[in-house]
């Protein structure tokens, strides 16, 4: 969940360098959140799927262990890197990584996947922006598939002196109500499943800084 769609905004990149060679380093944003993690180890993954903004791949492993293909994207390219090595070498055959700004048309064709998977990222986007993002989604996914998506609200992030944190600029502030509201309207013509968790108040530290952060969020699943 405190995954951002653009590694270096949260201050702090995954992957750096020395002299040209990649150096692996401990993600920032943990293993994952508990429910998500829980729900893709019951879920019915099988087939091609699309992982958007996997950056160093927190989810990516378990959906390799399920489906039959994972193409990962990221706007970050050392993030991407550093999933794929740290990706264990049985499934580095099933895994395709390719470098994806969400704003822009998918280097798709139609109806490629058969599920597509997006975490931590699209809280970050205005209405506008997302509406976009949810069309190149349902253009290529295949009849009967299969997304899911979290979408993170609610959202407080104060530094240790009290002040509000930012992860990018004009940052939206949706709440748990809105939130549904609009994806009900962005998925009517869906099946969809709507769950509602919490993140309590803990303490990140991105390196640069260390702020506390709180939030509900929302698991969705989607089937056309």
């Amino acid at each position: 969940l405190r995954s951002c769609w653009l590694s270096a905004c949260a201050g702090s990149n995954p992957v750096s360098r020395t002299k040209n060679k990649l150096i692996m380093i401990n993600s920032i944003w943990g293993k994952g959140d508990k429910e998500t993690l829980n729900f893709l180890n019951t879920a019915n993954l099988s087939g091609a799927w699309l992982n958007l903004s996997a950056g160093d791949g927190r989810y990516n492993t378990l959906l390799l262990e399920k489906a039959d293909s994972v193409t990962a994207t990221d706007i970050d390219e050392f993030a991407l890197r550093k999933l794929e090595m740290n990706t264990p070498k049985r499934y580095r055959k099933k895994l395709k990584i390719i470098v994806l700004d969400l704003t822009e048309k998918f280097p798709f064709e139609n109806k490629k996947f058969d599920g597509v998977f997006c975490t931590g990222t699209l809280h970050l986007f205005n209405k506008e922006n997302l509406v976009k993002i949810f069309s190149e989604i349902k253009r290529v996914l295949k009849p009967y598939g299969k997304i899911i998506i979290d979408f993170a609200t609610d959202i407080e992030r104060r530094a240790m002196n009290g002040k509000h944190v930012y992860i990018i600029k004009n940052e939206p502030k949706y709440t748990l109500k809105e939130a549904i509201k609009f994806l009900k309207i962005v998925f009517k013509d869906y099946k969809t499943e709507i769950h509602e968790y919490s993140v309590p108040r803990e303490i990140v530290n991105t390196g640069k800084e260390k702020y506390e952060f709180e939030c509900k969020y929302i698991l969705l699943v989607a089937k056309n």
